[in-house]
């Protein structure tokens, strides 16, 4: 079956990144030919969506046909941005049902209702439910609080939870002030690299066709990367940029401003340096 993906995998990452994460890692272990699209610039995808709300919405519809299945995991920007108004938030769920209706099976995912401005009731996001096979919330208190915006409508609706599994004692962050070193950072990540190699190991799926096209989570640095935070390693105006970049992602207030950079960057990439764009 041939399965289009619309929705952020990490990096960054952040809850519903992972959860669709789990559930592409899911449909390629079944032998599905999987593409994903991301709205995201910086996330793991085969193509980007060019624009938020309303224009992405219209882009998707051209994007449906042809796909078995669509897999949709809605967040901020897919299919309402973040700062829309009551109307324009009407015009993209409808824009978005209408791009549904023209695919032939649909599942859609939230991961929270603060991942739809606005949250799951009305009847414009009715519509949008309403066209879904299938529709799976993030966790139990976040299926009653879907269940209860919708109200009565929601029982003609197929609705599951799939509450991600609770991350390991290590999994808190690499450590604050002074606690923070390269060697910090570097005992972490082997750690989650060797726990995520015996789960793996003892999983069926870390034996299926299409798994190697996925980015292993936890294993967040190369020989390059560590190259740089050598002692010894010769800093790059680039490296400096990408630290700030990295920095500036971390506050939501700077996250467009990254996103613009980004953007700009790989524009400027595309035409100077076509195979590195690629």
């Amino acid at each position: 079956m041939k399965v289009l993906v619309v929705g952020s995998l990490p990096p960054p990452e952040r809850a519903r990144a992972e959860a669709l994460r789990v559930e592409v890692a899911g449909l390629l272990a079944e032998g599905h030919t999987v593409e994903v699209v991301a709205p995201d610039p910086i996330a793991t995808a085969h193509r980007y969506l060019s624009a938020r709300g309303v224009p992405g919405c219209i882009q998707l519809a051209a994007m449906v046909s042809g796909f078995d299945l669509v897999v949709v995991q809605l967040q901020a920007g897919l299919p309402v941005r973040v700062r829309a108004g009551r109307f324009e938030r009407t015009v993209s769920l409808y824009v978005f049902s209408f791009a549904m209706r023209r695919a032939r099976h649909v599942v859609l995912r939230l991961e929270s209702a603060e991942d739809l401005p606005g949250g799951p009731g009305g009847r414009a996001a009715f519509s949008v439910w309403r066209g879904a096979e299938r529709i799976v919330i993030g966790g139990e208190d976040e299926r009653a609080e879907f269940l209860a915006a919708v109200g009565k409508r929601a029982e003609s609706l197929a609705v599951s939870s799939t509450p991600l599994e609770e991350p390991g004692a290590d999994d808190g962050g690499w450590g604050e002030g002074p606690e923070v070193s390269v060697e910090n950072v570097l005992e972490l990540v082997r750690r989650r690299a060797a726990r995520e190699r015996r789960a793996l190991a003892s999983s069926d799926v870390a034996h299926s066709p299409g798994w190697d096209r996925l980015a292993a989570p936890g294993i967040a640095m190369t020989e390059a990367d560590v190259a740089l935070l050598g002692p010894d390693a010769q800093r790059k105006p680039t490296d400096l940029a990408r630290r700030v970049l990295a920095a500036a992602d971390r506050r939501p207030a700077l996250r467009p401003f990254v996103r613009g950079v980004r953007l700009a960057r790989r524009g400027v990439y595309s035409v100077l340096r076509p195979a590195r764009a690629d």
